[in-house]
């Protein structure tokens, strides 16, 4: 089985193909702001480097929050997009565990949202030790202390990714039509609204 798997909740473009969960291609940008103009053309690129056509994919797996509002609207859309159209079954799975995934033991992933604040998590493998939430970065460093986690601050640099675990880890999307990402915030033009 063929998965194409992705992210673009930070400012790094994650990209990888896996066959049954193992991966045999990847590929990654950094970006500014600007993933909706080259993440089609990535992901073409990495299928046809494999000798694949977009047909002889059976799973997109799609990193779907917390994180940048954009990018996370850009990652969501391709997928249904793709998952519609192709009739190629969609899973989601948490940006933090996407990106951290390659980590062992215990980790506290974050990503800046600005303020002084992150969304955070902590995970232990497959198991949740904290939901998700925008919290204050001392706080999320504090809770990530007292749960014995190894603090993972991810940017453009730094993040670990294993497709298998990503599998894993993924749940499957039942209605493409009412999936949305996992923003944990409203936007900055809502709260301006307000």
């Amino acid at each position: 089985m063929n998965q194409i798997m992705f992210d673009s909740s930070t400012g790094v473009l994650v990209m990888a193909i896996a066959k049954d969960g193992r991966m045999i291609d990847y590929s990654i940008r950094i970006g500014k702001k600007d993933h909706a103009k080259y993440i089609v053309e990535r992901m073409d690129q990495m299928i046809k480097r494999k000798h694949l056509t977009l047909d002889q994919i059976d799973e997109i797996v799609v990193g779907y929050g917390p994180g940048s509002y954009t990018g996370l609207r850009i990652a969501v859309m391709v997928a249904k997009m793709l998952a519609y159209t192709k009739n190629i079954r969609l899973r989601k799975v948490s940006s933090l565990y996407f990106l951290t995934s390659g980590i062992e033991g215990r980790v506290s992933p974050m990503i800046d949202a600005r303020n002084g604040n992150v969304f955070g998590g902590i995970f232990d493998g497959k198991t949740i030790i904290l939901e998700e939430g925008l919290r204050g970065y001392d706080d999320m460093r504090e809770l990530a202390k007292t749960q014995h986690a190894k603090p993972y601050l991810i940017d453009d640099y730094h993040y670990e990714i294993d497709t298998q675990k990503i599998l894993d880890m993924s749940e499957i999307v039942e209605d493409y039509h009412h999936f949305v990402p996992n923003y944990l915030r409203i936007t900055e033009a809502e709260r301006n609204l307000k």
